[in-house]
Protein backbone atom coordinates (compact mmCIF):
# COMPACT_ATOMS: atom_id res chain seq x y z
CA UNK A 1 0.00 0.00 0.00
CA UNK A 2 1.12 3.76 -0.66
CA UNK A 3 1.50 5.80 2.07
CA UNK A 4 3.13 9.52 0.79
CA UNK A 5 0.61 9.19 -2.52
CA UNK A 6 -2.68 9.50 0.19
CA UNK A 7 -2.71 12.89 0.97
CA UNK A 8 -5.60 12.40 3.53
CA UNK A 9 -4.46 9.16 5.25
CA UNK A 10 -1.11 11.33 5.68
CA UNK A 11 -3.51 14.56 7.37
CA UNK A 12 -5.26 11.88 9.32
CA UNK A 13 -1.59 10.47 10.51
CA UNK A 14 -0.82 14.05 11.55
CA UNK A 15 -4.18 14.61 13.72
CA UNK A 16 -4.25 11.48 15.90
CA UNK A 17 -1.69 13.14 18.38
CA UNK A 18 -4.42 15.97 18.69
CA UNK A 19 -7.27 14.07 18.54
CA UNK A 20 -6.22 12.02 21.50
CA UNK A 21 -6.75 14.80 23.85
CA UNK A 22 -9.25 16.71 22.11
CA UNK A 23 -12.52 17.59 23.83
CA UNK A 24 -14.17 19.46 20.90
CA UNK A 25 -13.54 18.49 16.87
CA UNK A 26 -15.23 19.16 13.51
CA UNK A 27 -16.30 17.53 10.04
CA UNK A 28 -16.89 20.24 8.62
CA UNK A 29 -17.44 18.44 5.34
CA UNK A 30 -19.00 14.96 6.30
CA UNK A 31 -19.66 13.49 2.65
CA UNK A 32 -19.78 9.87 3.61
CA UNK A 33 -18.81 9.69 6.80
CA UNK A 34 -15.08 8.15 6.17
CA UNK A 35 -13.44 11.36 8.31
CA UNK A 36 -16.22 11.97 10.88
CA UNK A 37 -16.03 8.01 11.74
CA UNK A 38 -11.90 8.59 11.76
CA UNK A 39 -12.15 11.58 13.95
CA UNK A 40 -15.02 9.31 16.46
CA UNK A 41 -12.27 6.27 16.58
CA UNK A 42 -9.58 8.37 17.90
CA UNK A 43 -10.95 11.08 19.89
CA UNK A 44 -11.68 9.92 23.99
CA UNK A 45 -15.53 8.81 24.77
CA UNK A 46 -16.21 12.50 26.21
CA UNK A 47 -14.74 14.29 22.74
CA UNK A 48 -17.83 15.87 21.39
CA UNK A 49 -17.69 15.81 16.85
CA UNK A 50 -19.28 18.21 14.75
CA UNK A 51 -20.23 16.55 11.23
CA UNK A 52 -21.43 19.47 8.78
CA UNK A 53 -22.75 18.66 5.15
CA UNK A 54 -25.62 20.65 3.16
CA UNK A 55 -26.73 17.10 1.10
CA UNK A 56 -29.24 15.30 3.17
CA UNK A 57 -27.65 12.28 1.72
CA UNK A 58 -24.61 13.21 3.06
CA UNK A 59 -25.75 13.43 6.53
CA UNK A 60 -27.62 9.98 5.96
CA UNK A 61 -24.44 8.19 4.92
CA UNK A 62 -22.52 9.44 7.58
CA UNK A 63 -24.77 8.58 10.36
CA UNK A 64 -25.22 5.40 8.85
CA UNK A 65 -21.50 5.00 8.94
CA UNK A 66 -20.89 6.19 12.18
CA UNK A 67 -23.89 4.84 14.34
CA UNK A 68 -22.00 3.39 17.27
CA UNK A 69 -20.52 7.10 18.15
CA UNK A 70 -23.73 8.48 17.31
CA UNK A 71 -24.40 9.36 20.83
CA UNK A 72 -21.43 12.54 21.18
CA UNK A 73 -22.08 13.46 17.00
CA UNK A 74 -23.45 16.47 16.65
CA UNK A 75 -25.23 16.00 12.67
CA UNK A 76 -25.80 19.25 11.01
CA UNK A 77 -27.43 19.48 7.65
CA UNK A 78 -25.96 22.73 6.94
CA UNK A 79 -22.89 24.78 6.09
CA UNK A 80 -20.09 24.79 7.37
CA UNK A 81 -20.34 28.24 7.40
CA UNK A 82 -23.08 27.94 10.16
CA UNK A 83 -19.85 26.76 12.47
CA UNK A 84 -20.00 29.89 15.06
CA UNK A 85 -23.26 29.25 15.68
CA UNK A 86 -23.51 25.54 15.76
CA UNK A 87 -19.94 24.57 17.46
CA UNK A 88 -20.05 26.23 21.29
CA UNK A 89 -16.15 27.15 22.73
CA UNK A 90 -13.21 26.48 21.23
CA UNK A 91 -11.93 23.49 18.85
CA UNK A 92 -9.47 20.80 18.98
CA UNK A 93 -9.05 20.16 16.00
CA UNK A 94 -10.79 20.84 12.53
CA UNK A 95 -11.08 19.03 9.42
CA UNK A 96 -12.04 20.23 5.59
CA UNK A 97 -12.43 17.56 2.95
CA UNK A 98 -13.46 20.08 0.48
CA UNK A 99 -15.27 18.90 -2.96
CA UNK A 100 -18.28 17.26 -4.08
CA UNK A 101 -19.72 14.20 -2.49
CA UNK A 102 -18.12 10.87 -3.99
CA UNK A 103 -20.80 8.68 -5.67
CA UNK A 104 -22.95 11.49 -5.74
CA UNK A 105 -23.63 14.41 -8.68
CA UNK A 106 -20.71 16.82 -8.90
CA UNK A 107 -22.81 19.45 -9.48
CA UNK A 108 -23.05 19.89 -5.72
CA UNK A 109 -19.34 21.24 -4.40
CA UNK A 110 -18.46 23.10 -2.10
CA UNK A 111 -17.88 26.42 -2.48
CA UNK A 112 -14.87 29.33 -1.92
CA UNK A 113 -17.34 32.15 -0.48
CA UNK A 114 -18.31 29.30 2.26
CA UNK A 115 -15.34 27.57 2.41
CA UNK A 116 -13.77 30.95 3.16
CA UNK A 117 -15.81 32.19 6.33
CA UNK A 118 -15.79 28.75 7.53
CA UNK A 119 -12.26 28.16 7.17
CA UNK A 120 -11.54 32.06 9.20
CA UNK A 121 -14.71 30.79 12.34
CA UNK A 122 -12.22 27.44 12.84
CA UNK A 123 -8.97 29.14 12.71
CA UNK A 124 -10.31 32.34 15.33
CA UNK A 125 -12.48 28.97 18.12
CA UNK A 126 -8.38 27.21 17.13
CA UNK A 127 -7.07 26.02 20.98
CA UNK A 128 -3.24 26.86 20.91
CA UNK A 129 -1.59 23.43 19.51
CA UNK A 130 -5.15 22.61 17.85
CA UNK A 131 -4.64 21.50 14.22
CA UNK A 132 -7.00 22.25 10.93
CA UNK A 133 -6.64 19.96 7.83
CA UNK A 134 -7.64 21.53 4.79
CA UNK A 135 -8.27 18.72 1.91
CA UNK A 136 -8.46 20.52 -1.65
CA UNK A 137 -9.23 19.49 -5.02
CA UNK A 138 -8.44 21.65 -7.63
CA UNK A 139 -9.23 19.08 -10.74
CA UNK A 140 -12.98 20.95 -11.01
CA UNK A 141 -13.25 24.35 -11.67
CA UNK A 142 -14.65 25.48 -8.30
CA UNK A 143 -12.20 23.68 -6.59
CA UNK A 144 -9.17 25.27 -8.65
CA UNK A 145 -10.75 28.86 -6.99
CA UNK A 146 -11.03 27.44 -3.52
CA UNK A 147 -7.70 26.24 -3.78
CA UNK A 148 -6.18 29.72 -5.05
CA UNK A 149 -8.39 31.42 -2.51
CA UNK A 150 -7.07 29.36 0.33
CA UNK A 151 -3.66 29.46 -0.42
CA UNK A 152 -3.71 33.36 -0.55
CA UNK A 153 -6.01 33.26 2.67
CA UNK A 154 -3.04 30.73 4.30
CA UNK A 155 -0.24 32.56 3.34
CA UNK A 156 -1.97 36.13 5.07
CA UNK A 157 -1.90 34.48 8.66
CA UNK A 158 0.44 35.92 11.28
CA UNK A 159 3.36 33.63 11.84
CA UNK A 160 3.36 34.54 15.49
CA UNK A 161 0.17 32.65 15.66
CA UNK A 162 -0.09 30.19 13.24
CA UNK A 163 2.20 27.65 11.02
CA UNK A 164 1.00 26.90 7.75
CA UNK A 165 2.24 23.86 5.99
CA UNK A 166 1.28 21.91 2.92
CA UNK A 167 1.22 18.93 1.71
CA UNK A 168 1.75 18.33 -2.49
CA UNK A 169 2.37 15.50 -4.63
CA UNK A 170 5.29 17.14 -6.99
CA UNK A 171 5.34 14.77 -9.48
CA UNK A 172 2.00 13.99 -10.04
CA UNK A 173 -0.04 16.37 -12.10
CA UNK A 174 -0.97 20.02 -11.02
CA UNK A 175 -4.62 19.29 -10.64
CA UNK A 176 -4.23 16.07 -7.89
CA UNK A 177 -5.58 16.96 -4.80
CA UNK A 178 -3.40 18.40 -1.82
CA UNK A 179 -3.71 19.84 2.03
CA UNK A 180 -3.06 22.57 4.21
CA UNK A 181 -2.25 21.63 7.77
CA UNK A 182 -2.56 24.95 9.96
CA UNK A 183 -1.60 24.84 14.00
CA UNK A 184 -2.26 27.44 15.79
CA UNK A 185 0.42 28.24 18.34
CA UNK A 186 -0.16 31.11 20.03
CA UNK A 187 -3.51 32.81 21.10
CA UNK A 188 -4.96 35.82 19.34
CA UNK A 189 -4.03 39.53 21.08
CA UNK A 190 -7.53 40.77 22.54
Amino acid sequence: MQTVSNVLKLMHMALVPVLERAEVVVDATAGNGHDTLFLAEHTKETAQIYAFDIQPQAIANTKARTAQYAARIHYILGSHEQLDVQVPGQLDAVLFNLGYLPGAEHTAVTRHESTKCAVKQALAKLKVNGIAVIVVYPGHPEGKVEADMLAAELAALPCRQFTVGCYRLLNHPQHAPYAYLVERVKASQA
